[in-house]
């Protein structure tokens, strides 16, 4: 733009100065790079609306299988609450959960699907750590499950640290994703999804605290101290 300027200032003068080829040149020259100019200037900005749908495309794709990924480790941190609480107090009744109930669902889209490339940084970082989190669930499973020796509690607290890790990464997501507004709650007494993750890892800490709880409290009995802790084996 400026040399283009510079050009029709220079053809100005000459045009003043009636040298008439020179000023035709540079008035020439200068109209070129103003048309130069112009056309990058407009393909900018069709390459920036075109990345911008791209983008929003994208978004729009993957929010989906994201959303009901994150649900999936919702209620797998549930369950982990419950089996690891019984297991701690030793309680008689013994839920009826199966491994399968602990494995995560895996997204389809992610990673190879078109779609992944178009995401902005910020949004394809949180997905690659969020989804690298459901894979260390998935590993807690397979390699804990019924391993000879293992206590029950220690499989269970295990499942739950993780689907709580993987749920303090999802709760990035689902502000990078707008998943509150692509995906309200079907009955407003549910609360919204960040609500619901929020009242499941507060429901894990006390479960935590209280096995802490009772775990001091056997420690400080002067005749129970001498005794291991009577976790049952899987």
């Amino acid at each position: 733009m400026a040399v283009s300027v510079g050009l029709f200032c220079c053809g100005g003068v000459s045009l003043w100065l009636k040298i008439a080829p020179l000023a035709g040149s540079l008035f020439g020259a200068g109209g070129a790079l103003l048309g130069a100019w112009i056309t990058e200037l407009n393909k900018r900005r069709a390459d920036a609306v075109d990345k911008k749908n791209r983008e929003a495309n994208a978004v729009a794709a993957l929010a989906p299988e994201l959303q009901r990924t994150i649900e999936r480790v919702r209620f797998i941190l549930d369950r982990s609450v419950v089996n690891f609480a019984c297991e701690s107090a030793l309680d008689e009744t013994k839920p009826n959960d199966l491994q399968t109930d602990f494995r995560p669902y895996l997204p389809t889209l992610y990673p190879n699907a078109p779609q992944v490339r178009d995401l902005p940084g910020a949004k394809a970082l949180a997905l690659i750590r969020y989804y690298d989190s459901l894979n260390e669930i998935s590993q807690h499973v397979d390699d804990w499950w019924e391993r000879e020796g293992q206590l029950a509690v220690n499989i269970f607290n295990g499942i739950k640290h993780a689907a709580e890790k993987s749920l303090r990464l999802a709760m990035i997501c689902i502000s990078e994703f707008d998943l509150e507004e692509r995906f309200p709650p079907p009955y407003e007494s549910w609360g919204s999804l960040t609500s619901r993750i929020e009242r499941s890892l507060d429901s894990s800490g006390r479960a935590s605290q209280y096995h802490l709880d009772r775990a001091e409290k056997h420690r400080l009995d002067p005749v129970k101290s001498q005794q291991p802790t009577p976790y049952r084996q899987y």
